[in-house]
Parts: C-alpha cells; structure tokens; sequence
C-alpha cells in the first residue's frame, strides 16, 4: 500500500489502429514519454483530470509545421504536453506517419485521470461539503466544447445517447468519435497516484 501511495503517475499506452501499435516510430514515441511526461504537481492537488489534445499540420514530408493548436481545459495539463511536444518535436521522425497522408493534420491525444489516495492530512470540513450531482450531459457538452477534437469525448457521449434512447445523436457522434480516430498519431493514457497530503478549503 506504501508503495502504491508513493507514485505520482503511471503511463498508459493505446493503439487505436494495428499500424500505430506495429510502427516502431510510435512505439520509440511514446516510449521517449514515458520518460519525460509527468502528471503536474499542481494538477493532482487540484484533482484535475481531463483530455489535452494537440492538432498538428505537416507538410509533405511528414514533418511537424509551426506551432500545434491545443485542445483542453487545464493550463499545468496543457503546459506539461507542450514541453513534451516540444522535446520530441526537435527530434521528429517522419516514420511516425506511416499508414496516413502527409501534408495534412493529425492529433495527439493526452487523457489525464487521476486516482485519489487517502490524505495524510485529512479536512476536517469535508464532511459538511455537500456534494451536486453531475448532469452527465452537460459534463460532457462542456468537455467537447473545450476540446472538440477528442475522439473519447463524442464516443463518451455517443454511448451516452444510445442509453438514454437518442439513437440518432448517437450515430453522430459515432461517426465524428471514428472520424477524428482515424486522424489520431497516438493516443496516451496519464494516471496520477497519491493524496494531496494537505486539507484544501471548501
């Protein structure tokens, strides 16, 4: 249990194609993240989780062109993609690309999801915060809002329509969750370990 409490972040990788899980481009990728991606400090005390997605145009050579455009809600989430962007662009191979067009713009996603530990300090008003539940529609609507190029997001809602009945909705974004998908270099799972250790005021 000590041990477990102890890790700050876990990286989990997913291959939405066979070509991304059998390219070796990706594979040496996503193994240089998982050595230099971290979920922020800041983040886990303030239990932010969320997807940050970058767009990146290429040009005909499979090389990364300007600067991405960032998708998301989080300045520490976004700040600490960016870096690693920035670290791997400067070393950018073109293989990474195989399987798809150049010259076009492809995605990469980052999900951050974070499993609270138990405080070592615990807050004493916690137990009088009442607690609102979530409409799962607007959750999601606000997400997509913010990052409208996540592939999960409209899947997410996708089932989420299917359940409630709204078949049609459902196809909709079924079709722009495969649609976006398809356009996705690689997708990365971060998972953030450990309490806060600190009380936070309500």
């Amino acid at each position: 249990m000590k041990k477990l409490a102890s890790l700050l972040f876990l990286l989990i990788f997913i291959g939405y194609a066979s070509f991304a899980q059998s390219n070796s481009a990706i594979s040496e990728m996503n193994r240089f993240f998982s050595k230099t991606i971290k979920y922020p400090s800041e983040a886990r005390m303030d239990d932010l989780t969320g997807i940050i997605t970058l767009s990146i145009a290429f040009d005909e050579a499979g090389y990364p062109l300007g600067e991405p455009e960032i998708y998301g809600e989080g300045e520490s989430l976004s700040e600490e993609v960016l870096r690693n962007y920035e670290l791997i662009k400067d070393n950018w191979n073109p293989e990474i690309l195989e399987g798809k067009n150049p010259g076009e713009e492809y995605l990469m996603s980052f999900q951050f999801i974070l499993q609270k530990g138990k405080d070592l300090v615990s807050n004493p008003l916690t137990k009088y915060k009442k607690e609102v539940p979530a409409d799962p529609l607007e959750k999601l609507n606000k997400a997509i809002e913010k990052n409208p190029v996540s592939s999960k997001l409209y899947m997410d809602r996708s089932e989420y329509y299917a359940m409630i009945g709204e078949n049609w909705k459902s196809k909709l974004d079924y079709n722009q969750a495969q649609y976006l998908k398809d356009k996705e270099i690689t997708n990365i799972v971060i998972v953030g370990y450990g309490g806060t250790n600190s009380p936070k005021s309500l």
